[in-house]
């Protein structure tokens, strides 16, 4: 690839600081600095998104700039309106809870989705000024769905690709949109879509299917008017980062850290999560409870802390989401709780990264059950941390995209706490055999679909794409057992 990558979305890497020199700091991980690597091999790139700011509508103009060597950090302003009306409102109150499938938390007004539409629409006015020939558009998530679509509108023939972070709902969910037709195809404006995994692709192809008619080849989705390729691209993370020391003991597990403190030295289940309803965690906590009340001998002997990092704390989710888990931990402890031993911990903060690795290191299992999820990447990371003499247990929901990735993790049903409980129980009494065994083809799994292989990838086949802005008319291909296969 010769020309920039240019990456859009939302906000600008949020732990982005300023150093000494005036400078913004490449973050330390996460798909933030997978990114930035893959921009800084590109001279001249750039990265477009909200800066955080809000100004009055007069101030939008008021883009800021960070000279960074490359790439260039572009951040645009929003006004109260718009943090209102499309990141709380349509963002959050629509797309949010109908990709995760929470149907009774659609929240729709019109006068929100409007905003939404009018945000992107500044977003590519912004970007397109900054776009030369031969640059290649990396587009994120939902926020910037009908990007593309606005780009073309001004004139953009350039390549554009969009990948969704979240799942992508089914056809019946998807109708739930004031205009799921119109939304089908401003995605179709990008060359290549991709997504975590098999069934989120197929919601999409179906969707676009039955909605717009189009012919699907395996790879490539077609209309009168488009052709777009689609693909899985599963995300993961950097190992190395989360891997242990070398030179860690190759006797039993780690006792010593500040986990193994708090709990005094009792077998350590461990969960880590931001603070939302779509992780499922007060449904964990119940499995919990039943679990010591099913499996008496373990009371005593296990503890489980839940990392609960906040959230859009505006939100008014959080709110309920963060006093419903603080009743249930209390309730919990206040019926189970004896002489020296606290059954259930609630860490409400966040970790870095080198933190979280050492907790990983220490927990016997990780409980890592949304209720619906993207991928979750704690499953991997948690897979990662362990020693490779005496690794923890993954216990990992059915519902979060890294089922399809790690099939060697105990995988349980999150809405059903008995499932869960026993899971619990077999992790914890799982031999020392089984649980390296496990460990060996999980963690091969994470090495192979790194975040650098995710993002090499995808951008390998943005520049494989044809541009959409030439259309092609159906092939006369039929779908054959793929179609048979995404019958209704």
């Amino acid at each position: 690839m010769t020309g920039r990558l240019v990456v859009v979305s939302n906000r600008l890497p949020a732990n982005v600081a300023t150093n000494k020199a005036g400078e913004p700091d490449i973050p330390a991980g996460g798909l933030a600095s997978a990114i930035f690597s893959a921009m800084r091999s590109r001279p001249g790139s750039l990265w477009l998104g909200w800066n955080g700011k809000v100004e009055s509508r007069d101030r939008l103009g008021r883009i800021t700039r960070s000279s960074l060597q490359n790439p260039e950090l572009v951040g645009i302003p929003l006004t109260q309106g718009e943090v209102d009306d499309y990141y709380h409102g349509f963002c959050n109150m629509v797309l949010w809870p109908l990709f995760h499938s929470f149907q009774a938390r659609v929240h729709i007004d019109l006068k929100e989705e409007e905003t939404y539409r009018r945000v992107q629409t500044r977003f590519a006015e912004k970007l397109l000024p900054f776009l030369r020939p031969g640059d290649r558009v990396w587009v994120h998530d939902y926020h910037m769905f009908l990007l593309a679509k606005e780009l073309r509108r001004l004139g953009w023939a350039g390549k554009t690709g969009f990948f969704l972070h979240i799942p992508f709902p089914s056809h019946d969910l998807w109708q739930l949109l004031p205009d799921p037709r119109g939304f089908l195809e401003a995605l179709l404006e990008y060359d290549l879509v991709g997504f975590h995994v098999q069934g989120y692709l197929d919601n999409y192809v179906y969707c676009c299917r039955r909605q717009l008619g189009a012919r699907w080849d395996g790879s490539l989705l077609s209309t009168r008017k488009r052709v777009q390729r689609a693909g899985v691209y599963p995300v993961g993370i950097n190992p190395e980062e989360f891997a242990p020391p070398e030179g860690a003991s190759a006797g039993n597990r780690p006792r010593r850290g500040v986990l193994a403190k708090v709990v005094r030295g009792r077998r350590l289940i461990l969960g880590v999560d931001r603070l939302d309803y779509t992780k499922g965690i007060p449904d964990r906590i119940r499995a919990y409870e039943h679990f010591i009340r099913e499996h008496s001998e373990w009371r005593k002997k296990v503890s489980f802390i839940q990392i609960a990092a906040p959230s859009r704390t505006a939100a008014a989710h959080y709110q309920e989401e963060k006093r419903k888990v603080e009743a249930l931990v209390g309730r919990v402890n206040g019926a189970l709780v004896g002489p020296d031993w606290v059954p259930t911990y609630i860490l409400s903060r966040t970790f870095p990264r080198t933190t979280l690795a050492r907790f990983y290191r220490e927990a016997d299992v990780g409980l890592v059950t949304p209720l619906r999820d993207g991928m979750n990447l704690v499953a991997k990371e948690f897979v990662a941390a362990q020693s490779p003499h005496s690794p923890g247990v993954l216990l990992l929901s059915r519902c979060a995209g890294a089922t399809e990735d790690l099939p060697e993790a105990i995988i349980v049903n999150p809405y059903i706490p008995e499932e869960v409980a026993e899971g619990i129980a077999r992790a914890l009494s799982m031999s020392l055999e089984e649980r390296l065994e496990r460990h060996r083809a999980l963690l091969a799994r994470v090495r192979t679909h790194s975040v650098e292989e995710w993002g090499r990838r995808f951008i390998g086949d943005l520049e494989k794409t044809s541009s959409s802005m030439t259309p092609r008319l159906f092939s006369g291909r039929h779908d054959g057992e793929f179609a048979d296969r995404l019958q209704p």
